[in-house]
């Protein structure tokens, strides 16, 4: 009786062309991996950025929101006095006068700037005061310091709206200057550095919300 035994086959394994197209595959794989990762990543820090740049722009509107809406149209006594524009505003700058917030001052009138300040490439938005005279029975003042209200400003445009005349509808107008009334409305773009620009900044004036014509 003969013991049946079985022969060993052929020992299984991949061919040459086998591993080329797994290789192929994982880099394929490899890739589209990667790119979906920097997408993602890229996605984050746009989503960052956006915030931040919301963060600012919300803190500087905050600001001049209040600032503007409380700008004076003072009758100021005196020649030096009387040289000072009640409200100067260009497309590029404004003037305007003011009460400061608390921390700032001790109370009193200011005449606060706005101005865009070359710095490199760019820009920053820069805020200044002016102290107002109300009379020698007030004594004097203390200037307050340049302030920085927001850095890598490529653009501002500043708008105003109001009648230069009574026989004249409201509209908004580029520069609001030598009227001794004040315009309605003001308008701020700001335009980032990185192209990014803010939504409008519009602020009332209260001491102008009476006039007609507002839209």
């Amino acid at each position: 009786m003969s013991a049946r035994t079985s022969p060993a086959g052929p020992a299984d394994g991949f061919t040459l062309l086998e591993l080329l197209i797994a290789v192929t595959l994982l880099a394929i794989l490899t890739i589209v991996l990667f790119g979906g990762l920097r997408l993602g990543t890229r996605a984050t820090a746009a989503i960052d950025q956006r915030v931040d740049h919301t963060s600012q722009i919300g803190t500087v509107y905050d600001f001049l929101q209040n600032e503007i809406a409380n700008a004076q149209n003072l009758a100021r006594p005196g020649a030096q006095a009387a040289a000072i524009p009640r409200f100067d505003g260009s497309a590029r700058a404004l003037n305007f006068v003011t009460t400061p917030p608390a921390y700032l001052t001790s109370g009193g009138f200011e005449m606060l700037h706005l101005r865009l300040e070359p710095e490199g490439r760019f820009g920053r938005l820069i805020v200044s005061w002016t102290p107002v005279s109300r009379g020698a029975a007030f004594g004097p003042r203390t200037s307050l310091q340049p302030s920085v209200l927001l850095n890598k400003v490529k653009r501002i445009a500043f708008a105003y709206y109001g009648a230069f005349g009574s026989n004249q509808p409201a509209a908004w107008h580029d520069a609001w200057s030598g009227r001794t009334d004040l315009p309605q409305l003001v308008r701020l773009r700001v335009t980032l550095a990185d192209g990014w620009q803010s939504p409008d900044l519009i602020a009332a004036l209260h001491l102008a919300a009476g006039a007609q014509g507002a839209p």
